[in-house]
């Protein structure tokens, strides 16, 4: 730093990472906890930038130095975060979880997490918040991302004079590129380094106001006292679904730079710049760091123990005690020495090079050889898939010309695999048209969907196929999924004609494309719903490693309760059944999954093994207890 520490930036940033570790915790009250981050985002716009524009005046600013010493400050608490985590789940993880967490430590090691997550958060598959460990790597590669531009842009701009121009223009457009990305990917808006950089030029600009605005003991006072009430309102009634999250942002942004600006207010320096509050803030980078990965394991691995005031307490303390640790032994020891001596941009490159590359070979090999499966017993191994969704894997080695077509979504996956005995006695082998979540039915679409262009070009190339043939066709979908809310049909009914959260555009849909197929020759069995198991399904969570964690309980679904459940697209299909019937006798058949995979109840554990592999499919198991019990009736389609 070239300036005095600044004790009122470290109760700021007390009070960012104590809102975030608050909100992770999931502590009633504060649900805009998420905000302490854009917090961090404007302290890190201030300070680098008044450093950088520091050693600009006096000439010795080096790109080579500003690079190590980011290194050095950032990257040994990151690493040692990183290692933690690997080994936690190379204890406790099943293979599955270990490819995914493994996956985690590549990104963030190469300082790519936020657009890794952003990416995957359009998949189909696309894991929860909570099923990833370092989900809160995505700000620090953001941050890392940032610092890749922002000192080129200052030093340019420096030599034309017009640095702060620069820095508003650059900010402005930042944010106008969040609010109009924000409409048509949130995710983007959030994740991605361009959509954030106006709330580092806010705090860059902070610079601008401290040479330009006087400042009276009132003055400071007054913009300290509400710069904190802003920031503590906005983690207290911001929600993330919250609409225009990108301008709201604003507000805490705003509020921390107005505690920039004012500096030590002696008043509302006791609540913020006091030496607890000063301690938290010496150790937020690690806090932060490690907050999350103990939030994790302890839910993984305590399950519900790991609710509760007590549990709650104690995973607090732990945090505090290991970012304490951290701190001294790892954060202080590089930042210290960075300080006595100038570090060389040469000699740490080769350093962390000589460290992480390493690391990031071990973590990729662990992806690729999908988590180090050997840590499992053989038994326990197959155990692991028996409970996955069906993999390609699982659906070769049939002979033979093609005799049916699968056509649907992902779901058809599960009866692909679990009809392969019954096509080989057939000697047929099979096709499978259509695409991940997408309504293949014509004239359907998902609306506002990120994915709503794939599912259209895989709804036109399955149905296109479908027009040149007139095999048997097994249609499966997802049908629950598809109400009027999820897509538009744009076959001469018009949106008005139909009421949210029924499936009157399903009905529509699927009736002309059944009608259509049958017109061209095929016959047509109807897979009816599929049944929900009624609480969270993760297998690579329910698995077990080397280490044993809690499993999470999945009672069997009442049989009552499934047929309300399945009642109104079950009744969609018989009743397009018996329409198409009336022209075409033996056309169309239906098969509800209710009369074959429930008894009197609908089971989603059986035999200690888990029916499902996610809330909408069928695991291996789940597909030979549905099909074991079905096969007859897909033989005798299949037979005609």
């Amino acid at each position: 730093m070239t300036d005095k520490f600044r004790s009122e930036i470290a109760g700021l940033r007390a009070i960012a990472v104590v809102s975030v570790v608050l909100f992770h915790l999931k502590l009633r009250g504060f649900d805009g906890g998420f905000v302490g981050v854009d917090v961090f985002f404007v302290i890190s716009g201030y300070l680098i930038s008044r450093n950088i524009l520091a050693d600009l005046r006096l000439g010795r600013f080096s790109f080579g130095q500003f690079y190590a010493r980011r290194t050095r400050r950032i990257y040994p608490a990151l690493i040692f975060t990183v290692v933690m985590t690997y080994v936690a789940g190379a204890l406790w993880c099943s293979p599955l979880m270990f490819l995914d967490l493994a996956k985690e430590c590549t990104h963030a090691l190469l300082s790519i997490a936020n657009i890794q997550y952003w990416r995957e958060s359009e998949h189909y598959f696309a894991a929860n918040s909570d099923e990833l460990a370092l989900l809160h790597f995505w700000s620090l590669s953001l941050e890392e991302q940032f610092y890749l531009i922002w000192p080129v842009l200052i030093v340019l701009a420096h030599r034309f004079g017009r640095a702060f121009a620069a820095i508003g223009i650059v900010g402005l457009a930042s944010l106008a590129a969040a609010v109009l990305v924000e409409k048509s990917d949130p995710s983007a808006a959030f994740f991605l380094m361009p959509f954030r950089i106006f709330e580092f030029a806010i705090g860059a600009g902070v610079l601008r106001a401290e040479q330009t605005i006087g400042r009276s003991r009132a003055a400071t006072e007054g913009a300290a006292a509400a710069g904190v009430i802003v920031i503590l309102l906005s983690v207290v009634l911001f929600r993330s679904d919250m609409p225009h999250l990108q301008v709201a942002l604003l507000l805490p942004c705003l509020g921390a730079a107005s505690v920039i600006w004012a500096g030590r207010a002696p008043l509302v320096s006791i609540m913020t710049a006091n030496p607890v509050m000063v301690a938290i803030g010496a150790i937020s980078y690690s806090l932060y760091l490690c907050h999350w990965p103990i939030i994790f394991f302890a839910k993984f691995i305590f399950g519900a123990a790991a609710e509760g005031i007590g549990a709650t307490l104690a995973q607090a303390t732990l945090m505090l005690i290991v970012a304490a640790a951290m701190y001294f032994f790892v954060e202080r020891r590089f930042i210290l020495a960075s300080q006595a001596e100038a570090p060389r941009f040469a000699r740490t490159a080769t350093a962390f090079a000589l460290v992480v590359l390493p690391l990031v070979a071990l973590t990729h090999a662990t992806f690729v050889t999908r988590g180090f499966g050997w840590r499992l017993p053989q038994e326990e191994a197959e155990r692991v898939h028996r409970q996955s969704f069906p993999a390609d894997s699982d659906r070769t080695g049939l002979s033979g010309p093609v005799g049916v077509q699968f056509v649907g979504d992902s779901i058809s996956n599960q009866y692909e695999y679990g009809l392969m005995p019954t096509l080989r006695q057939l000697g047929i082998s099979y096709q499978g048209l259509g695409g991940a979540g997408c309504p293949i039915l014509y004239g359907a679409a998902l609306s506002k969907s990120p994915r709503r262009a794939d599912c259209i070009a895989a709804r036109d190339e399955a149905l296109g196929v479908l027009e040149h043939s007139s095999l048997p066709v097994i249609f499966t979908q997802f049908w629950q999924m598809y109400d009027d809310a999820s897509i538009d049909y744009d076959q001469g009914v018009t949106p008005s004609e139909f009421d949210a959260g029924s499936y009157r555009k399903l009905r529509v849909a699927l009736g002309v494309t059944v009608r259509e197929l049958v017109a061209r020759g095929h016959r047509v069995l109807l897979v009816g719903t599929q049944i929900d198991p009624g609480c969270p399904v993760n297998p690579p969570r329910l698995q077990q490693g080397p280490l044993p964690h809690a499993r999470l309980p999945c009672p069997a679904a009442s049989l009552a309760k499934a047929r309300q459940m399945v009642a109104p697209t079950d009744q969609i299909l018989a009743d397009i059944q018996a329409e198409i019937q009336a022209t075409w006798p033996s056309a169309v058949a239906l098969i509800r999954p209710i009369d074959y995979f429930c008894d009197a109840d609908c089971p989603v554990v059986k035999d200690g093994l888990w029916l499902y592999s996610h809330p909408a499919h069928l695991s291996v198991a789940g597909a030979d207890h549905m099909i074991g019990r079905s096969a007859a009736v897909f033989r005798d389609f299949l037979s005609r």
